[in-house]
C-alpha cells in the first residue's frame, strides 16, 4: 500500500481542508461571529421572557435582568460551538438572517 500525496488527499470525494491552520482559522472566525450573534438573540429573549412569572412586586424586573444576562451567556456558549461544528458558510447565512431580521423588525424571540 502506497502513501497518498497531499494533491490526492484533497481529491478525495468527501474530502475537506484547506491546510490545517485555514480550518482552525475558520473554526475560531465561526465561533466568534456564531457566539456573539446567538448571545444577542439569547440576551434579547432571556429579557423577554425573563420576567414573565411577574416577581415578587407584580412586574419581573429582577428575572428580566437575569433572563437576559443568563440567555445572552447561554446563547454565546451554544452559539460558539455550533458555529463552530458547523462551518462558516452556514453561520454566516444564519447570522444573516439575524441581523436581517433585527434591522427589519421581523426577529421575533
Amino acid at each position: 500500500m502506497r502513501e497518498l500525496t497531499v494533491v490526492e488527499i484533497e481529491d478525495v470525494a468527501g474530502a475537506y481542508g484547506n491546510g490545517f491552520f485555514a480550518d482552525i482559522g475558520e473554526a475560531i472566525q465561526s465561533a466568534v461571529v456564531g457566539g456573539v450573534a446567538a448571545g444577542f438573540a439569547g440576551a434579547i429573549i432571556g429579557g423577554k421572557h425573563g420576567g414573565d412569572g411577574g416577581g415578587a412586586l407584580g412586574f419581573g424586573i429582577i428575572g428580566q435582568g437575569v433572563g437576559m444576562v443568563a440567555g445572552g451567556v447561554i446563547g454565546l456558549v451554544g452559539g460558539a460551538v455550533a458555529a463552530t461544528t458547523v462551518g462558516w458558510d452556514t453561520t454566516w447565512n444564519v447570522v444573516d438572517r439575524v441581523i436581517d431580521g433585527f434591522a427589519n423588525g421581523t426577529l421575533v424571540p
